[in-house]
């Protein structure tokens, strides 16, 4: 649903107007993002701008209790998903976190534009920007997965069978329970008897 799809690390975000969307009081929000790579849609240029949203009017004081919100932090890098919007981009889907935070920089010898290349090609330059964010995340507390782990559904989707060795990386995980995690994950790709076609193999980093 995006017409727009980038990795970028935000320079400064800073909040413009009260808005109603969906029902929905939020503060309109502005960020401004330096564009290292496009996945889908053309930007102009190596540097935009986009809407986000946060719950409630500027200053009022809200409580938000409901799913995770968007939170775009200056100086991170993101995978972001913007429509085109009567005052310019913003955000495909108002106020929930969809963003992922990437890796400071680019997977070595990536592409910088994937907008014309076969869908199969960047659902893998996707996930292998997933694979080298989530390797870079602190070891959780004990008891818990950590932030990690969040990234396994997603590289599963991208890649299926094929992201065999991403979760063999978090075997050796000094947490047990995301060596449980990536068992898991591990033990589908076997209970499903799914195999890694040949054009998306990789060598395990």
């Amino acid at each position: 649903m995006s017409d727009l799809v980038v990795a970028g690390t935000v320079e400064d975000t800073s909040p413009a107007a009260g808005q109603v969307v969906d029902g929905i009081e939020m503060t309109a929000n502005v960020a401004h993002l330096q564009v290292d790579r496009v996945i889908q849609g053309s930007a102009a240029g190596e540097e935009l701008r986009f809407t986000w949203f946060t719950p409630g009017a500027p200053g009022s004081g809200y409580v938000w209790d409901g799913p995770p919100v968007a939170d775009y932090v200056p100086g991170r890098r993101y995978l972001v998903f913007l429509k085109q919007a009567r005052a310019g981009w913003e955000v495909s889907m108002p106020l929930y976190a969809i963003e992922d935070e990437l890796a400071a920089t680019p997977p070595r010898g990536a592409l910088r534009d994937l907008s014309k290349v076969p869908i199969r090609q960047r659902y893998q330059a996707v996930a292998e920007e997933l694979e080298n964010a989530a390797p870079a995340i602190p070891d959780p507390p004990k008891g818990m997965t950590g932030k990690a782990v969040l990234y396994f559904g997603s590289v599963f989707d991208l890649l299926g069978a094929c992201a065999e060795p991403f979760y063999r990386r978090f075997l050796s995980s000094p947490s047990p329970e995301l060596r449980d995690a990536a068992s898991k994950w591990i033990e589908l790709i076997r209970t499903r008897h799914l195999a890694c076609k040949e054009s998306l193999a990789r060598v395990p980093r």
